[in-house]
């Protein structure tokens, strides 16, 4: 058996050799390297095929018994005479009447090959594995995301499977340039990782970067999935909020994206595509808006930002009020006269939100049946009992809960979330700067902070504000209505695409 290299995996070093004609010590190999009988679903069925010594090998529960089992039957035809000159073609041709098949001649990659999920084939005297895709996912149907649910539109998104998420993305795009690539990360995981793209829109630069980046990966396993990618691929510094790439479960605003230049990254385990490059409008986009009427798709986004925009500033803007001594005209004045003066309004604020965030987690993790009841009790018995204890002002409690909603207004999750921090630090800033009778300064520099970060941050090159910065008239227009689908004819600047046209433009004779 020749010896090629040593090829470390685990905690031992084990020498990467090619297949010898010599089933036993083929299995031997195997055998150690996989750890069978120390893993209860290694599987090895030692048989004959008319008189030579044959052997599968295969992870229990991972292939489907029933195309195994017919394949084994089709075997069992073979006489001594179709196997007296044995040769891989042949065996492939005549002996396997299964599609997808492929012969390997290293043992290391057979042995990868069998721990992502395919059944090896081994014969005695022939040089070569035959390994045979028959596996069979775990899966669950494509429902509808929870997070980005619409009433009307399709119903389906993405699962776990790497492979039925292509799928769902093909029945879209029956495109012959959209490119899959399969791309392995993790030493010990050996991930399967997607980069999917338009190759004839799909800007060559992004394309480049981001499998360069997925291949510069060192690291032994993914556990966390597409979180841990999304860190690895888009390097921005720990303390800046904004997400740099979105996620969606929907394989239609996966499909929208292909088509306007962005690069879609997806891991097997996961149902989630990151979309890249983005801005932050990418994170105020919703689906809804394009399955409605044009006004009202356009209302919908309006009333979204104005959402996105008082969740981040109200509370802190009515505390600077207070703290100001503000005067509002007529009847407006009594919003700035708390009634509850023994605890100080800041203090009541960070309360709130601290309470705020608090119910969610419960929410979050309370199972089925409760979930009702503690949002009930939580929301609205513990409120109202604040309120009437003297605890809370009634105005904060209805100035934080009008920003927790407008936080969940925000279609992306991770943008909401964001959207929260920021709330909490221009609270703190405008607390401080109180302390030395300015809350205003305090409020503009809470301002002035995470919008510097925003201007300043790029997502492969990619300006994050664009495109107020740098500025796009056209484009800014563009996202801040509901444009006619049937009026779209560029794609947006904002990926760099080769193709800039979604549709020709008529000819004039």
């Amino acid at each position: 058996m020749a010896e090629v290299k040593y090829h470390v995996r685990g905690k031992a070093d084990v020498k990467q050799q090619e297949i010898s004609p010599d089933l036993q010590e083929n299995l031997h190999w195997l055998k150690r390297y996989l750890g069978y009988k120390e893993s209860f679903d290694i599987i090895v069925r030692e048989f004959e095929i008319a008189g030579r010594a044959c052997a599968l090998m295969y992870i229990d529960s991972f292939v489907d018994q029933t195309v195994l089992t017919l394949i084994m039957e089709q075997m069992q035809r073979l006489t001594p005479d179709d196997l007296r000159h044995p040769s891989l073609r042949e065996l492939l041709n005549r002996s396997v009447p299964f599609v997808e098949v492929t012969p390997e001649s290293e043992l290391s990659k057979t042995a990868e090959q069998i721990l992502a999920g395919p059944a090896a084939f081994l014969v005695d005297g022939v040089d070569h594995a035959i390994v045979m895709d028959v596996r069979k996912y775990p899966d669950r149907q494509p429902e509808e995301p929870s997070i980005e649910r619409v009433l009307r539109g399709p119903q389906d998104g993405f699962v776990e499977t790497l492979i039925f998420n292509t799928i769902l993305i093909r029945r879209r795009l029956r495109d012959p340039n959209l490119r899959i690539e399969i791309l392995e990360v993790g030493r010990r995981s050996r991930a399967d990782v997607g980069l999917i793209y338009v190759k004839d829109v799909a800007n060559d630069f992004f394309v480049r970067q981001i499998r360069q980046r997925i291949q510069a990966i060192q690291v032994d396993a993914l556990t966390m999935s597409e979180k841990a990618l999304q860190e690895w691929i888009v390097k921005k510094p720990w303390w800046n909020p904004f997400p740099n790439g979105r996620f969606t479960e929907r394989p239609d605003v996966a499909a929208e994206h292909l088509m306007e230049g962005h690069v879609l990254v997806m891991i097997d385990t996961s149902p989630n595509a990151l979309i890249l490059p983005v801005s932050i409008f990418s994170y105020l986009q919703s689906i809804e808006e394009y399955h409605e009427d044009i006004m009202v798709g356009t209302y919908l986004k309006w009333v979204r930002y104005f959402g996105v925009l008082l969740s981040w500033v109200l509370p802190p803007l009515w505390y600077a009020l207070i703290a100001s001594h503000t005067r509002l005209p007529g009847h407006l004045q009594v919003l700035l006269t708390p009634k509850v003066t023994d605890i100080p309004i800041f203090w009541q604020l960070v309360g709130l939100e601290v309470g705020v965030d608090l119910l969610r987690l419960a929410l979050m993790f309370s199972p089925d049946p409760l979930t009702q009841a503690m949002g009930f009790f939580g929301a609205i018995l513990l409120g109202d009992i604040a309120v009437k204890a003297g605890l809370v002002d009634a105005e904060a409690m209805v100035f934080v809960a009008i920003a927790a909603v407008g936080t969940f207004s925000a279609p992306d999750f991770d943008f909401g979330l964001a959207i929260r921090l920021l709330r909490a630090f221009l609270l703190v800033m405008t607390g401080l700067f109180t302390l030395i009778h300015d809350p205003w300064l305090g409020f503009g520099l809470g301002i002035a902070t995470p919008l510097a970060i925003l201007f300043t941050s790029n997502s492969f090159g990619v300006r994050y504000g664009w495109p107020l910065y740098p500025f796009d008239g056209p484009s800014l227009l563009a996202e801040l209505g509901r444009k006619p689908l049937n009026k779209k004819i560029l794609r947006p600047s904002l990926t760099l695409p080769k193709d800039k046209t979604h549709r020709r433009p008529p000819t004039r004779d």
